[in-house]
């Protein structure tokens, strides 16, 4: 059974956890008080948690996004938009100067843990994309906490894309704005 908890602020301290991309997105846009007060207390050391290198990549990728729509280079938060733009200049990067500063700093959180992704790691979780029917993306985070010893249970997320799976106790912010 799977059980959903729409209270971040109830999760037992010292909970191992994985963290989804959005959980850290809603935090630095503002977005949810309750995932900056959980992160604030995961750089207490109050939790230990995890995330794999597609979080990190996916939110790098998020910021990026929300920098140039904040900037005014694309007229909407879509990839397709700010590559188009990419293509006409180069140079916009260089105009892109703050959106990796978040990520580096959530890097240097002493609680937070990276766990390792092999190349094996994109074939052998077939097995949780067969198994729940899941995005790519979604089965390396299942993948990572499966594998990890002893595996991952506490998942905090905003999607619903877990919530099917059986043996998980999924933590999501509750008032997201």
């Amino acid at each position: 059974m799977t059980a959903i908890i729409n209270n971040l602020n109830q999760l037992p301290e010292h909970s191992h956890v994985f963290i989804d991309t959005n959980i850290f997105y809603l935090h630095l846009r503002g977005k949810s008080k309750s995932c900056t007060e959980f992160l604030e207390k995961v750089n207490l050391g109050s939790f230990l948690a995890y995330v794999n290198f597609q979080v990190l990549s996916d939110l790098l990728h998020k910021l990026m996004l929300a920098e140039a729509y904040q900037k005014g280079f694309i007229s909407r938060l879509s990839a397709t938009h700010l590559k188009a733009q990419l293509e006409k200049n180069r140079g916009l990067t260089r105009q892109l100067t703050h959106y990796q500063t978040p990520l580096a700093e959530l890097l240097q959180l002493p609680s937070l843990m990276v766990l390792p992704m092999e190349p094996s790691l994109l074939l052998s979780t077939k097995q949780e994309r067969d198994e729940y029917g899941l995005m790519t993306t979604d089965s390396l985070h299942l993948g990572s906490m499966n594998r990890h010893s002893p595996p991952l249970t506490n998942l905090v997320t905003y999607d619903s894309d877990f919530e099917h799976i059986v043996g998980l106790t999924i933590w999501k912010p509750m008032d997201v704005v």
